[in-house]
């Protein structure tokens, strides 16, 4: 998909999200942040090197993720279950990941290693965090949903890691676009469940 119409429909699928959560889940909606400064839309672009897909940018200018704590949570707005994070929280997240790598892997290997599988298109399974993928949600328990931002034709795609496992699993969306288009769908389909403090979950 092209980066306008990535643009295009992320635009549209928010829209449609902003309207479900304010009139359905309005807790859900209280708990997402103010839209990302640009400050921290730079920082995210100079961790990973490259300019942000501009599906990725128009989500976090919609919300710069979700409030944590108990008293700010909305539940797991991405399916399976989800919660958006914050531009420094993922580039938190990005470095921990990146931290237990290095010490996983042989540290006269890394380099080649890193560079190896960097050189592989985005979609390639890999057990080990790398570089090029920026973290975009977080299941509070180990797993995070991340951006592959190799290249290659499904450069972009948004994919699952886990702490024990890796990012071992195809794609589950072939873009953030993608990802916000399907989260509309089901909700307005009512695939989600609303428990009765407003909090958004998935059966």
């Amino acid at each position: 998909m092209a980066g306008t119409d990535r643009a295009a429909v992320a635009a549209a699928a928010i829209d449609r999200i902003d309207g479900w959560l304010q009139q359905h889940a309005p807790r859900a909606r209280a708990a997402l942040r103010p839209p990302a400064s640009e400050a921290d839309l730079v920082a995210a672009q100079e961790a990973v090197g490259q300019p942000l897909p501009p599906d990725l940018r128009a989500w976090w200018l919609y919300a710069d993720g979700a409030h944590s704590g108990l008293h700010a949570d909305g539940g797991w707005l991405i399916p399976p279950g989800f919660a958006p994070y914050p531009i420094s929280e993922a580039l938190g997240s990005r470095r921990l990941w990146m931290d237990v790598a290095r010490k996983v892997a042989p540290l006269d290997r890394w380099d080649d290693f890193v560079n190896s599988e960097n050189s592989r298109p985005a979609a390639t399974v890999c057990e080990t965090w790398l570089p090029a993928w920026l973290p975009v949600a977080t299941n509070h328990g180990g797993g995070n949903l991340f951006v592959d931002l190799r290249g290659g034709p499904r450069i972009g795609c948004v994919m699952e890691f886990h702490r024990d496992t890796g990012a071992l699993a195809q794609p589950p969306w072939a873009d953030v676009a993608d990802m916000l288009d399907d989260i509309a769908e089901r909700l307005e389909e009512g695939e989600a469940e609303i428990d009765d403090s407003g909090r958004v979950d998935w059966p």
